[in-house]
C-alpha cells in the first residue's frame, strides 16, 4: 500500500502544479483537536481527548503542509505527528502520517465548505517490538479565509479508523473528533 500512496501522491501533485508557472500554492498548518475514542471491543471503555496541538499520543497527526491550486480550491495534504519518549534505556516511539485530498467547494468566498477523506499509517514502537497499522478517515468542515488571501482558519468534524495493532494486543479504534486549525499559504 505504500508504494501506491507514494505514487498517488506524486501523480496528484504534478497534476496540481500544471504546465503554467505559479500555478501551486504551498500551506503550512497546525491542529487542535478534540476526540472520542473508541475500540471494537465490547464493554471496554472509551477515551476523550483534547490536545493542543493534536498530536501522535492520541492517533491524530499535529502537523499539516498541503500543496494546492492558487485559491486552495484543490488541496493535497500531508498530515504527520510524532512523539518519542526515552527513558531509563525503554524507549516509546508513535508516528502518524497521512496524505489526504480536500476539496473546498465555493473556494472563492471568504467563508467556504469543504470535504476531505485521507488513509494514512500509524506507527508504534518499543524497546523489543514495533507495529504498523493503516488508518483512514474521512471530514466535513468550514473554512475562513485570512484578508489578503495569507490563509485561513478551519473547523472539521472527523471520523477516523485505526486498524488493529496485534503485536501490541491494541484493537481496532474508531475516532470521531472536532479538529481546528490554521493554515499559512505560501
Amino acid at each position: 500500500m505504500s508504494r501506491w500512496f507514494l505514487f498517488a501522491s506524486i501523480v496528484f501533485a504534478t497534476a496540481m502544479l500544471g504546465s503554467r508557472a505559479g500555478a501551486a500554492s504551498w500551506a503550512l498548518g497546525t491542529h487542535l483537536g478534540f476526540a472520542y475514542i473508541q475500540s471494537d471491543v465490547k464493554n471496554s471503555g472509551s477515551s476523550t481527548v483534547v490536545a493542543w496541538p493534536a498530536n501522535s499520543f492520541t492517533y491524530q497527526p499535529g502537523l499539516r503542509i498541503a500543496i494546492g491550486d492558487r485559491g486552495h480550491r484543490h488541496e493535497l495534504q500531508l498530515d504527520s505527528g510524532m512523539f518519542w519518549l526515552d527513558e531509563a534505556g525503554s524507549t516509546l516511539s508513535l508516528l502518524s502520517a497521512s496524505t489526504s485530498y480536500q476539496y473546498a467547494f465555493m473556494a472563492d468566498r471568504s467563508d467556504a465548505p469543504f470535504a476531505n477523506i485521507g488513509v494514512g499509517l500509524f506507527r508504534e514502537g518499543g524497546a523489543d517490538r514495533a507495529a504498523t497499522s493503516t488508518t483512514f478517515g474521512a471530514g466535513i468542515g468550514l473554512r475562513h479565509r485570512i484578508h489578503g488571501d495569507h490563509g485561513a482558519v478551519r473547523g472539521e468534524v472527523r471520523a477516523d479508523y485505526v486498524k488493529a495493532a496485534d503485536a501490541f494486543g491494541r484493537p481496532t479504534l474508531a475516532i470521531v473528533g472536532l479538529r481546528l486549525g490554521f493554515d499559512l499559504w505560501f
